[in-house]
C-alpha cells in the first residue's frame, strides 16, 4: 500500500501543478491536465481496489462505511474537477483541477490518520 498512496501523492502533486502553471500562464485546461486528472482517477480507483482487496482478505478496518466514503470521494473529485475544467474554457478551470488535487492529498493524509495501517 505505501507505494499505491506514494503514487497517489505524487501523480496529485504534479495535477496541482500543472493546474497552477496553466493558471498562472492564463490557460484553460488541455488534453494533458485533463490526461493528468485521469491518470489520478485512475491511481485512486487502483488504490481503493488495493483496500478492497485488503478488506475481502480478512483484514477489515474499523467503519468501512467510512474508508469507502472517502475512496469515492476521492475519485468523484479529481471526476468532477477534470469536468468542470472541460467546461469552464478560462484559467479557472485549471485552478479547478489544481484544487481537486491538493484535496485528494489531503483525503489521503486524513486516511493514513484514522486507519494507521491502511498506507503502509
Amino acid at each position: 500500500m505505501t507505494v499505491l498512496s506514494i503514487a497517489v501523492v505524487v501523480l496529485a502533486v504534479l495535477t496541482s501543478g500543472l493546474g497552477l502553471l496553466y493558471a498562472v500562464k492564463d490557460l484553460a485546461a488541455d488534453l494533458v491536465l485533463l490526461g493528468a486528472a485521469a491518470l489520478l482517477a485512475l491511481a485512486w480507483v487502483v488504490f481503493a481496489i488495493a483496500v478492497l482487496v485488503r478488506d475481502v482478505g480478512g483484514d477489515t478496518p474499523p467503519e468501512p462505511i467510512t474508508l469507502y466514503g472517502y475512496l469515492l470521494t476521492a475519485v468523484l473529485l479529481v471526476i468532477g474537477g477534470a469536468w468542470a475544467g472541460l467546461f469552464e474554457r478560462t484559467r479557472w478551470g485549471s485552478v479547478v483541477i489544481a484544487v481537486a488535487a491538493l484535496v485528494d492529498i489531503v483525503l489521503l493524509v486524513r486516511l493514513g490518520q484514522i486507519w494507521p495501517g491502511l498506507l503502509g
